[in-house]
């Protein structure tokens, strides 16, 4: 049996509103997520322009299919998962997955950052990026989940589809990765 998962407010009206309502809801939504899916999106796909296209890509398909949601996860999960499947769409057709693996090094990722317009970390911020660069993808977005979006262990592992000890072993390996690529940088 599933139980409904407490909501916002404002799903109601994304749903079932029209005119002005829909709109308030439709702003409400944007105003609390469009700021962590983009900054899920942009550690996934690492460029700006991809990540606020991917971002965009899903806050349509959260329009077009918000009369599907059921409320047996919380809106925040399956909205998630909306923006993985974007992501993951834009790895797929850009080619990303393949200049991955063409700079495996965090010189070389903290070289693009550096250049990159839209990233305005300190020298820890782009230190810290580029360490989550030679990550595996999925210690990668586990640890982009739980660290940048503050998301408990048992969301990770319902939005990638895996058990919550294995979201939480993730994690303490990519941490341990990241704070060991950290220290040996600072030498």
């Amino acid at each position: 049996m599933h139980v409904a998962k407490p909501q916002p407010d404002w799903i109601e009206d994304l749903v079932e509103a029209e005119g002005l309502l829909r709109e308030r809801a439709y702003t409400t939504m944007m105003d609390t997520w469009h700021v962590p899916i983009y900054s899920y999106l942009r550690g996934m796909l690492n460029e700006h322009d991809d990540a606020e296209d991917a971002t965009q890509e899903t806050f349509v398909q959260v329009l077009r299919s918000i009369h599907l949601f059921r409320g047996e996860s919380k809106f925040s999960t399956w909205l998630y998962a909306i923006a993985r499947r974007k992501g993951l769409d834009a790895l797929r057709s850009r080619k990303q997955l393949a200049l991955r693996y063409a700079h495996p090094n965090a010189a070389d990722w903290e070289t693009r950052l550096e250049s990159d317009p839209f990233f305005d970390g300190d020298d820890a911020e782009l230190k810290l990026h580029a360490a989550l660069q030679i990550l595996p993808a999925r210690q990668r977005e586990v640890f982009t989940l739980r660290y940048y979006q503050e998301m408990a262990y048992a969301d990770i592992a319902e939005l990638i589809g895996t058990s919550e000890g294995a979201a939480k072993a993730s994690y303490f390996h990519a941490k341990n990765k990241v704070q060991v690529h950290l220290i040996s940088s600072t030498d």
